[in-house]
């Protein structure tokens, strides 16, 4: 039986589609950096105006939001009363802010999630929302959840397709936190292929991309994953700047940048950079989003910039 996977960061959002295709699809599809390809050889890069914040959500409760009361699971389940607690306990102690289905569906997707971290691959789950209490600061509602938990699997290898800059495969291996034979779960499997991300972004394949296809064993309950990677091309720092300090202090702050104009681009070094000059970002800002990336796909090349910007009042 072959599975095909996408994933998005460690979201994956399982959905049957037929009897012998399963497509995962992304839950998050926000980057750790913003990129900007460039148009032309311009050597810097074009920064967006990304200080503009919106609230998350502008609904009726957006002032208490949504708090789960009551969570209860249907009797007869594989996994332990232990992990079952754990599961209710984590979903109960967060606010959650948006309509109750939306948020009970968002729910509803946490426990498929929590189930298939416990090799439960196909666990199908819904649920019935009843509201318990409804102000105009807050609301609570109360969930009683079905899981149809069907059979638990265990890995039974990952392989890998497509890696020309790294060729030894038990390294690449190393970087998902599981092993053959262990109860196949989703996080790790999301972990492994975010590790997977951030090694080759670290050496200069900022458009890096892989796909993880599994095997079904449907007799001996396995999965084996083939991880198809599309490294694309490597790309070297062809000019960094720093926006929002003066000249004198740009070249101050670029000192400690181990980052130079003209090496393979790494995303380690330039994350590091801003965990350095923290001070110079306002309170809240979120680093990752203070890095802009214009590339070059002809040239290889990559103009970075640091904004150190504080964001406008508004």
């Amino acid at each position: 039986m072959s599975v095909v996977l996408a994933f998005a960061g460690a979201g994956i959002c399982p959905a049957v589609q037929a009897q012998d295709r399963i497509e995962l699809q992304p839950l998050v599809a926000d980057s750790p950096v913003a990129l900007t390809p460039a148009v032309d050889d311009g050597p810097t890069a074009t920064v967006p105006g990304f200080c503009r914040a919106s609230p998350p959500w502008t609904g009726r409760h957006v002032l208490g939001g949504v708090t789960v009361s009551e969570l209860t699971f249907n009797r007869g389940l594989h996994l332990g009363p232990d992990d079952q607690q754990k599961i209710a306990s984590s979903i109960r102690q967060h606010t959650y802010f948006g309509d109750p289905d939306g948020v009970a569906a968002g729910i509803l997707e946490r426990v498929r999630a929590a189930w298939q971290d416990h090799g439960f691959f196909k666990a199908r789950v819904d649920g019935d929302t009843r509201i318990v209490r409804d102000s105009a600061l807050d609301m609570r509602i109360a969930l009683a959840i079905h899981i149809d938990e069907g059979p638990q699997y265990r890995l039974r290898q990952i392989s890998f397709k497509g890696n020309r800059a790294i060729l030894n495969a038990q390294a690449l291996r190393k970087l998902f936190p599981l092993q053959d034979g262990e109860l196949f779960s989703r996080s790790a499997i999301g972990q492994g292929l975010d590790n997977l991300r951030t090694a080759y972004r670290g050496s200069g394949f900022i458009n890096f991309t892989s796909i993880p296809n599994s095997d079904v064993d449907e007799r001996n309950r396995t999965i084996a994953l083939a991880v198809d990677m599309d490294e694309g091309r490597q790309f070297l720092v062809s000019s960094i700047r720093i926006i929002g300090l003066d000249e004198p202090a740009a070249e101050n702050a670029l000192k400690d940048l181990a980052l130079k104009r003209g090496e393979v681009y790494n995303e380690k070094l330039a994350d590091l950079f801003l965990l350095t000059e923290g001070s110079w970002l306002p309170s809240g800002a979120s680093p990752q989003s203070r890095i802009h990336l214009a590339l070059n796909e002809r040239a290889g090349t990559v103009a970075l910039a640091f904004d150190l910007a504080p964001c406008p009042i508004e």
